[in-house]
């Protein structure tokens, strides 16, 4: 059985590639941001700053749709505007018929001739989504020509009747051949003038349309998204609980010899379910003709074949990979990468865009540059890009510069730059806050005397502005900012094991000062196996208090979220106080919004918008709650002795 609408295969395997991403009003990305994408991307940034909303956003625009959430706080507007720019574009294509035609000839590629689909989410008041897709073009600046593109051939036919147009050479049978000539008309001379239109492809359209079905066949050529979350806890009910399996059913469903079966199943399933929908409407026909002839049998979605296979792996015991161990998955994952790097070499193979958030979470070093390795060749292959996030100063190292993608806050928004400029040279000061973001080890040949490491790049900014404060009461103290004495090594959570327990970093000559918060068990043992060791350059603190923001004063806490025009009023922090969580709770309140137990019905995205809430508080509370504190708030938080000990055994090693 063979279907008018049936994909061209010829074409269908194209190499379309994703050139650059603009978000605008998504989360943190108020004001539109543009995102160049090359093969590999390497997303480096500071904490909460917007680097996995890239990964998320893609994710989006491909696969989902928003949650309320999603909107941008900042600003006013109640849209999300998520828009892809792709090159690398098939000549010819079918887009409403079988006959093949191009972007190009139908006005439908922007200025620099690129296919630029905007995806729109309007959020109501309520926190509904809905959704629609257009394609910025450049496009005929013709009233008569407006709705050219949502005509169907019987539609076109008239029009092309009316206009009294020659029929001499044109197939009336093809869409194609019918807006041709109709844009002949108004441009007879060939000098078409265009304009940079929006031109509407999905959402609240009329199923006679025609621009339904262009989009469902232009859905057909763009890469496939898939997002992985490395060190994700899997469950039952996870969404993410197959990968990489679900994207490996996700690959074979796209591939060359699977789609003509699957067409065939559906147009016979179509048929069937069609020919016994019109006998019911011929049976309603005898009982009430006018209702009758208001029906008529459709499919208004194409047929969701992910959904419908299931792939897991499982051992001879028959447990699934979901309830094997963390490092079991990562294993798997990293084998799936160098597989897809054979894969992916096929001529034939559709396009495929992996992302990956911090792919070097909890692995072994030897599998960190593994997986890197494999993204790489990857990313080096014809039909795939990879986009992945990292805070780790090794696997930057091994990147191309080109391939580094930075992103930072200004007082004007998110900004997000490549390690190289238009013309290839080096951007060489993103590349060097990179490094400073990363915390890259220091050459030894350098001046740095000691090596401070802590859990985050949170904790850099609060111990620097500590510092600042007692070096402004007492001259002697030292002052860590723009200290070429001293390097911050951001160790980062997990990772914290491998840079103390497994002492990768004791070839080094400098010293080391270790501070670490109080508030899990693991830090204490840390520190105290450390200490253990009696090395005279080697010392580790544990806070006195749960963490290092409890030694922030209530008045500051305050006093900063005053300044954006939040009254929180706290009262007291208790040395055993989660102060971010503490805070994040009094702003969530402060706003309004919703109990801080129901801000979704869903548990994992309430607990996951409750992160976010926790995140954000924890970086105003290290950047500008720190920075209202005084000498008389420390001391009567208590923090001044200690804090004053830190800095001066840090000190006494630069002596």
């Amino acid at each position: 059985m063979t279907s008018h609408n049936q994909p061209d295969l010829k074409n269908l395997f194209i190499k379309m590639k994703l050139k650059i991403l603009k978000l605008k009003n998504f989360r943190s990305y108020a004001t539109e941001t543009n995102i160049s994408i090359s093969d590999l991307n390497v997303i480096i940034g500071k904490n909460d700053v917007g680097k996995s909303s890239i990964l998320e956003a893609l994710d989006i625009f491909f696969n989902h749709k928003p949650d309320k959430n999603d909107l941008s706080i900042i600003n006013d507007d109640s849209q999300i505007e998520i828009t892809c720019v792709f090159n690398d574009l098939p000549k010819t294509l079918i887009l409403d018929d079988s006959v093949e035609t191009s972007l190009k000839e139908e006005f439908l590629l922007n200025e620099d001739e690129e296919l630029e689909i905007k995806k729109k989410f309007a959020v109501s008041r309520s926190g509904s989504v809905s959704e629609e897709a257009v394609i910025v073009c450049q496009y005929p600046n013709n009233e008569n020509l407006k709705d050219l593109l949502s005509k169907k051939r019987t539609t076109l036919k008239l029009q092309f009747e009316e206009l009294r147009i020659d029929s001499g050479g044109i197939d009336q049978r093809r869409s194609k051949e019918l807006r041709n000539a109709i844009r002949n008309y108004y441009y007879p001379d060939g000098d078409v003038q265009t304009i940079k239109k929006e031109i509407k492809i999905d959402g609240k359209l009329d199923n006679e349309d025609n621009r339904k079905k262009i989009w469902t066949s232009l859905k057909t050529h763009l890469p496939i998204y898939s997002l992985f979350f490395v060190d994700k806890p899997l469950n039952d009910q996870d969404a993410d609980i197959q990968d990489p399996m679900k994207e490996i059913i996700k690959e074979v469903l796209n591939s060359k010899t699977i789609i003509p079966l699957l067409e065939q199943l559906k147009d016979a399933v179509q048929t069937a379910s069609s020919t016994m929908a019109d006998k019911t409407i011929d049976k309603l026909n005898e009982l009430d003709s006018g209702l009758a002839e208001t029906l008529r049998s459709n499919f208004p979605k194409e047929p969701s074949w992910n959904s419908i296979f299931k792939l897991t792996l499982e051992d001879e015991r028959g447990v699934p990979l979901n309830k094997r161990g963390s490092g079991m998955r990562r294993l798997v994952l990293l084998s799936f990468f160098r597989a897809q790097v054979e894969n992916r070499r096929a001529k034939s193979a559709h396009n495929i865009i992996y992302a990956l958030e911090e792919p070097e979470t909890s692995q072994h070093p030897d599998f960190q540059l593994m997986i890197v390795n494999a993204l790489k060749e990857l990313s080096e292959t014809n039909n795939a890009q990879v986009l992945f996030t990292t805070h780790n100063s090794n696997l930057a190292k091994e990147i191309p510069k080109e391939s580094l993608r930075y992103v930072y806050l200004e007082n004007d928004g998110i900004h997000v730059e490549s390690g190289t400029n238009p013309d290839g040279t080096d951007n060489t000061d993103i590349i060097d806050r990179i490094i400073e973001t990363l915390g890259a080890l220091p050459d030894p040949k350098n001046k740095v005397k000691v090596l401070i490491f802590v859990e985050g790049e949170n904790d850099v900014n609060g111990l620097i502005n500590y510092s600042k404060l007692l070096h402004d009461h007492d001259r002697s103290i030292i002052n860590l900012e723009n200290n070429d004495t001293v390097a911050f090594i951001p160790t980062g959570g997990s990772q914290l094991k491998y840079y103390i327990e497994k002492k990768y970093l004791d070839g080094l000559q400098q010293s080391q000062v270790h501070i670490y918060d109080s508030d899990k068990p693991e830090y204490i043992r840390s520190v105290e196996e450390l200490n253990s060791e009696g090395n005279p350059y080697k010392i580790g603190f544990n806070t006195n208090k749960r963490e290092l923001e409890n030694y922030l004063h209530h008045e500051a806490i305050n006093e900063c979220y005053q300044e954006v025009g939040i009254e929180i009023n706290l009262t007291e922090i208790l040395d055993t106080d989660d102060v971010p969580e503490k805070v994040a709770r009094a702003v969530h309140t402060a706003s309004g919004c919703a109990e801080w137990e129901a801000i979704s019905s869903d548990p994992v995205k309430n607990d996951a918008k409750q992160k976010r809430k926790i995140s954000k508080a924890k970086h105003h509370l290290n950047h500008k709650a720190i920075k209202k504190m005084t000498i008389e708030r420390l001391q009567n938080r208590n923090g001044y002795e200690e804090i004053k000990d830190w800095l001066d055994r840090i000190k006494g090693f630069t002596d």
